[in-house]
C-alpha cells in the first residue's frame, strides 16, 4: 500500500508539473501580444486561474529570464530571451546570413519592403527577416502585428495555399477568420478563390486586406525533403503602401519575387518533420 501511495503521489507531481508547464507557456504567448505590459489581475483572467498560482508562475519566469516586470507600473514584458533563443536556432544553418543576401537583391530591384516568414512544425508562419528599400517613405513598421493574419495577410495566403484544404481550414479556425479592414475576404468561397489565385499564378495578393493603405504579394518556398516530399518551409513577400503602387504594379514584381523564392529554395536546409 505504501507503494502505491507513494506511485499515486509521484503521478499527481508530475500532472501538477506538466499543467504548470503548460500554463507558464501560455502566458509566455499571452505577454507576447501586448504592446504595453499586463497586469497581474489581466492575466489571471486570461489564463482563468487564481492570482496565486500565476503569479508563482511569473516570479518562476522572471527568474529564468523570459520576462520582466516593469518596476513603474508592474507590467510584465517578455524579455529578448526568447527571441534570441530563435535567432540562435536559426543561424546554426547560417539561414538568416544566406537569406539576408538574396533579400537585400529583392530589396534593391523593388525599392520596398521584403520579408521572409519561416513554417514552424507544420502549425504556424512567423517573421524572421525584414529588409526596406529606398522608395519606402511609408513607414510600414515590419513587426508591426507578429502574428500572420492566415486570411488577411499575403504571406498567410500564400502558405495556406500549399496545404490541403482541411488542414488549412483547421489553422484558419484555430486563429479564427479576421476581418481587419472591409477589404478582408471572410467567407470560403472568397478565401479559397485566393488559394486557386496562387496555384494559377504562384504568389498571393493582399491590397488593403490587412491594414488600409497597404498592399502586398507572397510566393511560398518549396524543399524537397530527403523523403522525396515537396513542402513549403518559407514565404517571401514585398509590401508596398497604395498610394503610389496600385495593385497592377504590385503584380508586376511577382515574377522577380518567385525567382527570389525558388533562390531561397536553393539555399534552404533540408531536412524532413520530426
Amino acid at each position: 500500500m505504501k507503494t502505491n501511495s507513494k506511485s499515486i503521489t509521484e503521478v499527481s507531481n508530475q500532472a501538477s508539473g506538466v499543467v504548470s508547464m503548460r500554463r507558464g507557456l501560455q502566458l509566455i504567448e499571452i505577454i507576447s501580444e501586448g504592446d504595453s505590459g499586463w497586469s497581474l489581475s489581466e492575466l489571471a483572467r486570461s489564463l482563468d486561474v487564481n492570482k496565486v498560482i500565476v503569479l508563482r508562475l511569473l516570479n518562476e519566469l522572471v527568474a529564468a529570464g523570459y520576462i520582466y516586470c516593469r518596476s513603474d507600473n508592474g507590467l510584465y514584458q517578455l524579455t529578448f530571451k526568447l527571441s534570441n533563443l530563435g535567432l540562435r536556432k536559426l543561424s546554426q544553418t547560417r539561414l538568416l546570413d544566406q537569406s539576408s543576401e538574396v533579400l537585400k537583391d529583392l530589396v534593391n530591384t523593388s525599392g520596398e519592403l521584403v520579408r521572409l516568414a519561416v513554417v514552424e512544425n507544420s502549425s504556424k508562419i512567423t517573421w524572421v527577416l525584414a529588409q526596406a528599400g529606398s522608395k519606402r517613405s511609408l513607414q510600414i513598421d515590419p513587426n508591426y502585428r507578429l502574428d500572420i493574419g492566415l486570411t488577411t495577410h499575403a504571406a498567410g495566403k500564400a502558405w495556406l495555399s500549399t496545404l490541403d484544404p482541411k488542414s488549412a481550414w483547421a489553422l484558419i479556425h484555430h486563429q479564427g477568420i479576421q476581418k481587419f479592414t472591409e477589404h478582408s475576404k471572410s467567407t470560403k468561397k472568397e478565401i479559397e478563390a485566393d488559394w486557386k489565385f496562387v496555384h494559377k499564378n504562384g504568389f498571393s495578393l493582399s491590397y488593403e486586406e490587412n491594414e488600409i493603405g497597404v498592399g502586398a504579394i507572397a510566393a511560398p518556398i518549396f524543399i524537397t525533403d530527403t523523403e522525396l516530399v515537396k513542402r513549403c518551409v518559407a514565404v517571401v513577400s514585398i509590401g508596398a503602401p497604395v498610394y503610389r503602387t496600385s495593385k497592377r504594379e504590385l503584380q508586376a514584381m511577382a515574377p522577380q519575387l518567385i525567382e527570389k523564392a525558388q533562390a531561397l529554395a536553393k539555399i534552404w536546409p533540408i531536412r524532413n518533420l520530426e
